[in-house]
């Protein structure tokens, strides 16, 4: 049996054994918060730098978009003047290609159309435009295409669009 004057003695040994320790758990606990913090730091950095980047990125495409749009809307009202029109007819690749048209209006709409198609096929490449609305406007690009004079103004002009547009709009036949 063990002397009852033993275990007073035997507990403030054992406190004072655990007391040389605390500040060594203290530290560790601390060194740990430390090592979390910066874990969580750096995880919020990067996370923050992935937004900011798809925030340029966004930005810079909706500007992309409002340049073109600006840029056809100029080029549409420029190319539809009248004296445009008769400089035009001076060329021989605007001449010939004003044949396939009743008149140069049409010829510049189906321009703009087979242009606004290449663009939103490229939207779609990049995947910057829903698969639904990307849809729909390739069923108008087909059902557009079914149309005579816009055939004809395709084959007068195709070589001047993307080689890939080209294989897409002349599969455009073969898409049910």
């Amino acid at each position: 049996m063990r002397n009852d004057i033993s275990h007073p003695i035997q507990y403030e040994k054992d406190m004072d054994s655990l007391l040389t320790y605390i500040p060594l758990i203290s530290v560790a606990i601390i060194a740990g918060l430390f090592t979390v913090a910066l874990v969580n730091f750096s995880t919020i950095r990067k996370n923050m730098q992935v937004q900011s980047e798809q925030q340029i990125r966004n930005l810079k495409i909706q500007s992309e978009q409002q340049i073109y749009s600006r840029i056809m809307d100029a080029r549409l009202k420029l190319e539809s003047t009248e004296t445009f029109t008769n400089m035009a007819k001076e060329s021989p690749i605007f001449a010939e290609r004003f044949t396939v048209v009743d008149n140069p209006d049409e010829y510049y709409i189906i321009v703009a159309f087979l242009d606004l198609f290449e663009f939103l096929f490229r939207l779609n490449k990049r995947d910057m435009i829903d698969t639904e609305i990307w849809s729909r406007w390739k069923g108008l690009a087909k059902t557009i295409m079914t149309i005579p004079k816009f055939r004809r103004v395709w084959e007068k002009t195709k070589d001047v669009h993307a080689h890939e547009f080209r294989e897409f709009v002349d599969s455009l036949d073969s898409i049910s």
